[in-house]
């Protein structure tokens, strides 16, 4: 099965956290997406509490698998995390005019820049991980020249 088109490169994630059209709110979604292993649900239920900056973590409530879990985030998600915030003690961690994103603007708006589904983030960063950790196949060795024909 050819899943190339569900690859968003490098250059992709690049354009579309750089175009300054977007809400920076919807920009930093799309990053937490493209660096960690964060489910677009679980993001936008995101509060300024879960999110644990000095430690590079966020808190997920009610998970997919049920539970709370946490989730490590990169200096450079933490970063754009702490200019989001400011200091807001409470309230959605993504909202744009005070109120909290919903996934389906943040995934238009994701697939009207870069014509990708925002999913494609998270099958990219499985597929990279798997490619990186993947063991070589076993080839068989040819016979070698070495065989020689029984004597007649």
């Amino acid at each position: 099965m050819d899943t190339e088109h569900l690859i968003v490169t490098d250059l992709e994630v690049d354009t579309a956290l750089a175009e300054l059209s977007v809400p920076p709110a919807l920009r930093a979604v799309w990053q937490l997406l493209s660096e960690s292993d964060i489910r677009l649900d679980e993001a936008v239920a995101l509060d300024v509490p879960d999110v644990e900056l000095a430690d590079r973590l966020v808190v997920l409530h009610d998970t997919k698998e049920g539970g709370t879990y946490e989730s490590g985030i990169t200096d450079a998600t933490a970063a754009v995390l702490a200019e989001l915030i400011g200091s807001r003690p409470s309230g959605p961690v993504f909202a744009v005019d005070s109120r909290r994103l919903r996934k389906e603007e943040v995934a238009a708006r994701f697939r009207q820049i870069t014509g990708k589904s925002v999913h494609a983030l998270s099958f990219t960063r499985q597929a990279r991980r798997h490619r990186s950790t993947a063991r070589p196949q076993l080839v068989a060795r040819t016979q070698n020249d070495e065989e020689t024909a029984a004597p007649a």
